[in-house]
């Protein structure tokens, strides 16, 4: 038996979800990854709220409050850059190889093309982790780049997505 119909066999509840997962970052700069994320990368700021401490230590986030803003991809999707307010979070090191990082160590935007995409991020300096997209599989190409606070993105090209 392969791992889907284990998967298959085992998953006896779902959970129906309304919108697809928004990822959140927790920042040292808001602003700047902000900066980044909508002048950069194109992304639409949707909203910008403040959390006071009361709902912040309830719910177990900061115990100072923090600030929040989301926003979205070009093709509906969310992602929301996190600030606590006082006591800022601390800089995580960048590996030297994604897959170092435990956890959640990067998300990936597919997208149709991937050489404007590149050339973008090109003209905007940022930093990738390889010089050229890699083809991953048959026509699959796919990048990787570090955002500012050293997050690992990955853009994707993938011909079959829809």
């Amino acid at each position: 038996m392969d791992a889907t119909s284990v998967a298959k066999a085992e998953q006896a509840w779902l959970f129906k979800m309304k919108v697809p997962v928004e990822p959140g970052i927790v920042c040292i700069d808001l602003e700047r990854m902000l900066k980044f994320y909508t002048e950069v990368l194109g992304l639409k700021l949707l909203s910008d709220a403040q959390t006071l401490p009361e709902m912040s230590t309830k719910f177990g986030a900061s115990p100072h409050g923090y600030r929040i803003v989301r926003m979205q991809t070009p093709d509906g999707g969310k992602i929301k850059l996190a600030q606590p307010t006082k006591s800022p979070a601390v800089q995580n090191p960048i590996p030297e190889w994604v897959f170092e990082r435990p956890g959640i160590a990067y998300f990936t935007f597919i997208v149709e093309d991937i050489k404007p995409v590149l050339a973008r991020l090109k003209a905007n300096h940022v930093k990738l982790v390889s010089e050229e997209p890699v083809e991953v599989r048959k026509g699959v190409f796919a990048q990787f780049l570090i955002d500012p606070e050293g997050n690992f993105v990955e853009f994707v090209e993938l011909p079959e997505a829809k």
